[in-house]
């Protein structure tokens, strides 16, 4: 499809497309291909609009009923939609309508979800299992992930270590209590290890009375801790100069959580970082794709596979990095990822 001569329009997560969720995504590609696009508004006709899950969703599915033949493509990639009817999908609902950032109310945002996927043209995810749930409602289900290159700036090539091996978290600040769910297991290891958490100083809510400090969460961690202020510009350089990167999950059986996408496990193999893992259906898939077996099954795991990795020469090291970065030339290069959205833009032909 020739999207240079077509009026495409980008409901972005940011108001100025600034944020990760923008940049590694629509916004990458759009630059990559250089296809020109608006920010888009019901109140203009377009030929695509491409929705992420901020938009409006009542908003958008009388417009496509007032624009039939104009495409929409709906971005979907949290697994809000996996859940039942719970206090948070009531919550959401509840809150995106008092904000009006919702025309209408839904007591079970699962339904305003499930309307819209059954309304627009084609579905962006992040995972199989999402896939496999979507595709009852739309058969032209795309999984695609994110692009991390322009937003790296340092990369990891030395994996030798000294004094305390020095673990590495990087997330934002509302998934930082995961960090508490391996605590007792840090604290096994309190005099090998050291912690370095890249975040948000807060942990922000809807409602602003709701907001915590990130560093009073994390004062329950029984380990020696750094906390440093996420920043692009420095994120990166201080993963680099770390020696193992850790995902925790916390509740693993909070299916939003499980369910999450490989996306934070690229990232630090993309920088060049080794990575230990909490398991779950998408990192177990591409750790054992790429020949690695670096996650934890239980929770005890944690120390066990640190202090093996603290045991683990230069040469073993070197070659966990050299099945990762493998795995990313043939499975998450710049090439491959813009090809996969080529192929959700031409689906839209179909």
């Amino acid at each position: 499809m020739d999207l240079i001569n077509k009026k495409i329009a980008y409901f972005p997560y940011s108001y100025d497309c600034s944020v990760p969720g923008d940049r590694r995504r629509f916004v990458f590609f759009a630059k990559a291909r250089n296809i020109p696009f608006n920010i888009a508004s019901s109140k203009e006709k377009y030929d695509i609009v491409y929705l992420t899950m901020g938009c409006n969703i009542s908003e958008w599915l009388a417009y496509k009923k007032k624009y039939p033949e104009v495409k929409l493509i709906f971005e979907i990639i949290d697994s809000y939609f996996l859940e039942d009817l719970n206090s948070f999908n009531a919550f959401r609902g509840l809150v995106r309508f008092l904000l009006r950032k919702e025309s209408r109310l839904y007591l079970n945002y699962k339904n305003a979800l499930r309307k819209m996927l059954r309304g627009v043209d084609a579905v962006v995810c992040s995972t199989p299992v999402q896939k496999e749930y979507i595709i009852r409602y739309n058969k032209n289900i795309h999984i695609s992930l994110d692009f991390f290159l322009n937003d790296i700036t340092d990369f990891k090539n030395d994996l030798s270590s000294q004094g305390k091996l020095k673990l590495v978290w990087e997330g934002q600040s509302y998934t930082v209590n995961h960090l508490l769910s391996i605590n007792e297991e840090l604290e096994k290891l309190s005099d090998k290890v050291e912690l370095h958490i890249i975040t948000d100083p807060e942990i922000k809510y809807p409602f602003k009375f709701f907001d915590k400090k990130t560093s009073k969460l994390l004062s329950k961690l029984k380990c020696d801790y750094h906390i440093h202020d996420w920043k692009k510009a420095t994120f990166s350089k201080i993963i680099a100069s770390m020696d193992l990167a850790v995902i925790p999950f916390g509740n693993r059986h909070k299916i939003l959580t499980i369910n999450k996408p490989e996306n934070k496990l690229l990232l630090f193999w993309q920088i060049g970082i080794p990575v230990l893992t909490d398991m779950s259906p998408a990192y177990k898939r591409v750790m054992d794709k790429a020949g690695l077996h670096m996650y934890c099954k239980q929770k005890t795991e944690w120390s066990e596979k640190i202090e093996q990795y603290i045991k683990t020469g230069i040469e073993d090291r070197m070659l966990i990095k050299q099945k990762a970065d493998a795995y990313l030339e043939s499975n998450h290069s710049k090439e491959i990822i813009l090809r996969k959205w080529d192929e959700i833009f031409s689906s839209l032909k179909r």
